[in-house]
């Protein structure tokens, strides 16, 4: 186990950590999370033991890291650093077998079969085996982190310290590496402890987060505990927005990019909404709307489309197109359909089919969040409901931008609207 007592310390005078306490347990992952300058990366080196800390403690498995000689303490820890320097062009191979430097002894230090294997299964593992004869100044910025990845792993340490570990990655190996990682840590109970600048990262494969903040720690715990929105956007001074995501409890984000004005078209206009009836009926917009549906759940698309043929007139090369546009194909042809829009925020289009269904899709010029989106469809739902009217499918669709409407308001409005088109549809 690594015990952090109540560190504090830096660079010379300056205390850049303040009073830092936590521990990690053997097939642990801990995150360490934190804007620059926040004192990550000097707690990683206070705990590989090359920086000492000016008050407080870091023992390994209850001893001092200090007090460790370095080939005992590299048995134990292995570090990767930001970026790693290599003067000399050793072949990838001979790269990953400095890792076992630690194990060797006599005068010639020469690898045993055993090292040798090792040797072989972690550039198994980090997918460099086809780059062992290479030079590793032939290799691109990812390569050369997957082969200094390799060389930490061969160390077979029970403590591993990444420093930002998926820098020049591509996202196919941040995947792969931080699979291995977290495998590791279950297999082998291997003890992770990594930086990191990508909080969705983070989130997704650490059993716990420390996040800094000016040397503090602001929270040390589970990623579902440690993150919200408000403190994200205190810690790192930004606008974010968090998302759910579709398959882990981990709360993701994603930074508000600043909205340039555009000038642009009133969103409702009549040339948008094309009636093909009895087959079905199109809406087109300028600009992407977020659409929650029964067919795609959550989903940007730029078209609407409800078909009910036999999908005739629909293109032969769907994937063209699929990308922005929403197909919505029914068993049953359109009877009647109506429309509703009284202002450039709002639009209702209601169609009936063949067997006395109703559809209903609610168009909104502004932004949802997500209950809201839930509470529009709760309000269309009940303005059909006093008309004893039951809806076969409710589709929301919204532009996301621009003003946040005033939520009594809209839901008033879309009560109303969809009252009035349902009562024509069933006149």
């Amino acid at each position: 186990m690594i015990d952090v007592i109540r560190v504090s310390g830096g660079y010379g005078r300056k205390d850049v950590l303040q009073d830092i306490s936590f521990a990690v347990k053997p097939g642990e992952f801990l995150g360490i999370l934190g804007p620059n300058g926040s004192g990550k990366t000097t707690l990683l080196k206070m705990l590989s033991g090359s920086i000492t800390p000016r008050s407080g403690e870091v023992l390994l498995e209850c001893r001092s890291v200090g007090s460790y000689q370095t080939k005992e303490l590299a048995r134990k820890v292995a570090a990767l650093p930001q970026k790693t320097e290599q003067a000399f062009s050793f072949t990838v191979e001979e790269t990953v077998q400095f890792g076992r430097y630690a194990y060797q002894s006599g005068l010639f230090r020469q690898l045993t079969g055993e090292d040798h294997d090792i040797v072989k299964r972690v550039m198994k593992q980090t997918d460099i085996l086809r780059f062992a004869k290479k030079s590793i100044h032939e290799l691109s910025g990812g390569e050369q982190q997957r082969v200094y990845v390799a060389q930490a792993l061969a160390q077979e340490p029970r403590y591993l310290l990444l420093d930002e570990p998926t820098s020049f990655l591509d996202l196919s190996f941040q995947k792969s590496l931080l699979d291995l990682m977290k495998q590791e840590t279950v297999a082998s109970k291997l003890a992770v402890i990594g930086v990191f600048h990508d909080v969705n990262i983070a989130s997704l494969y650490c059993d716990r987060l420390l996040l800094l903040k000016d040397g503090k720690a602001e929270v040390l715990d589970r990623p579902e505990a440690a993150l919200s929105a408000d403190r994200i956007k205190r810690v790192y001074h930004t606008d974010i927005t968090a998302l759910d995501h579709p398959q882990r409890a981990n709360p993701q984000f994603t930074i508000k990019a600043k909205t340039i004005p555009e000038k642009a078209e009133p969103l409702f206009l009549k040339e948008r909404i094309e009636q093909y009836l009895p087959r079905g009926i199109t809406f087109s917009a300028d600009r992407p709307l977020r659409v929650l549906s029964s067919e795609e759940g959550f989903a940007w698309r730029r078209k609407l489309v409800f078909d009910s043929g036999n999908n005739s007139g629909w293109p032969q090369d769907m994937s063209t197109v699929e990308q922005e546009t929403l197909f919505i194909q029914h068993d049953c042809k359109l009877a009647d359909c109506h429309i509703v829009s009284e202002s450039n925020d709002l639009c209702i289009i209601g169609m009936k089919d063949a067997k006395g269904r109703f559809i209903i899709w609610v168009v909104v010029g502004g932004c949802l969040h997500d209950g809201q989106f839930v509470k529009v469809i709760s309000a269309t739902a009940k303005a059909a409901a006093q008309h004893r009217v039951f809806c076969s499918d409710v589709l929301i669709a919204s532009t996301h931008s621009g003003r946040l409407p005033d939520q009594s308001i809209l839901l008033t409005q879309i009560q109303d609207q969809t009252a009035a088109c349902v009562k024509a549809l069933k006149n």
